[in-house]
């Protein structure tokens, strides 16, 4: 008896219904005021106490590269060979060990907003004897030690989208960046599994989660954690010309498929077949295609959550 009280107990209809309800309390009562405060606590997967050592961070590294196809490709790390380059939003070292795995540069600066972020960062850098020059900064505050017209290449990785004031960032990359320079960022692509599929469909409607919440929304919360509050996604036309009006030509290099939304791919047929669906989710996914490699392409591209672009000054 006591084996079918557990088994009821913790079924995936009463799991779920606990569920609906921590998510509704995270978003009436917001644990984070602002994306800054948020990434202050929190860090991308890391040891909380860093690596041991050069062996335990490359294996890390390749692992997370391989949970979005070809992203280390995408994010051109090679260009940067004999540059001064910035890490913006350096995180706990991930782009820099993809940067000094790829190329040696003349210099390398790392600028992230968490203190917790930078002392990971510096003990990882510091594994692999790499001098990196690292700066606190806040999102939005100008980088008054970086100098205008000083950079050659940026990188930022997954950066971009969680920042409530983007143009006021892209203004000071802008500013910062010499007139050939070049930065190679990735954002969150809306022409995706991840947002049509996995968010619109699964997680609204076959799972109720966030059945009450607008599509964006809903995308915020499954992208870095429920409490994340600020996770944007955009379309390749939308990021343009947010770029171009802060004195950017953009470029689009290339989108990565993640590894969950390639196991999502089983749940297109009853997506497309689901009444609940708006037609703006459905008409997205009836023209996605699988390629002969088994990857979603929508409209002649990979239809992953990861787009990478390269911007220039005009």
């Amino acid at each position: 008896m006591f084996k079918k009280i557990i088994k009821y107990i913790f079924t995936y209809k009463v799991i779920n219904f606990f569920f609906k309800i921590y998510v509704k309390l995270i978003f009436l009562f917001p644990k984070y005021s602002s994306s800054q405060n948020f990434w202050n606590i929190n860090t991308v997967d890391s040891p909380s106490n860093g690596f041991k050592d050069i062996k335990e961070s490359l294996k890390h590294l390749k692992w997370r590269n391989s949970q979005y196809l070809e992203c280390e490709k995408n994010m051109r790390f090679k260009n940067a060979n004999k540059k001064i380059i910035l890490d913006y939003g350096c995180g706990p070292g991930n782009g820099l060990v993809n940067i000094i795995t790829n190329c040696v540069p003349s210099k390398i600066l790392a600028v992230d907003v968490s203190d917790k972020a930078i002392k990971l960062a510096k003990k990882r850098m510091s594994l692999h004897k790499t001098d990196v020059t690292f700066f606190k900064i806040n999102e939005n505050e100008k980088i008054n030690l970086i100098k205008s017209e000083s950079i050659d290449i940026i990188k930022c990785d997954g950066v971009l989208h969680h920042i409530e004031d983007m143009g006021f960032i892209l203004s000071e990359l802008h500013r910062i960046l010499k007139k050939n320079g070049k930065i190679n960022c990735m954002i969150y692509n809306k022409e995706s599994i991840w947002y049509h599929l996995h968010v619109c469909y699964e997680l609204k409607i076959k799972k109720g989660l966030f059945s009450n919440f607008q599509d964006n929304e809903a995308f915020r919360m499954s992208t870095d954690g429920f409490s994340c509050p600020v996770s944007k996604c955009f379309t390749k036309n939308e990021f343009r010309k947010i770029c171009a009006l802060y004195g950017f030509e953009c470029k689009l290099v290339n989108f990565s498929i993640s590894k969950l939304e390639l196991s999502k791919l089983n749940l297109i047929k009853e997506a497309i077949s689901c009444d609940a669906l708006p037609n703006y989710n459905k008409d997205f996914i009836k023209k996605v295609t699988i390629n002969n490699d088994g990857i979603p392409i929508y409209q002649k591209q990979i239809a992953g959550i990861n787009a990478y672009f390269e911007l220039r000054k005009f």
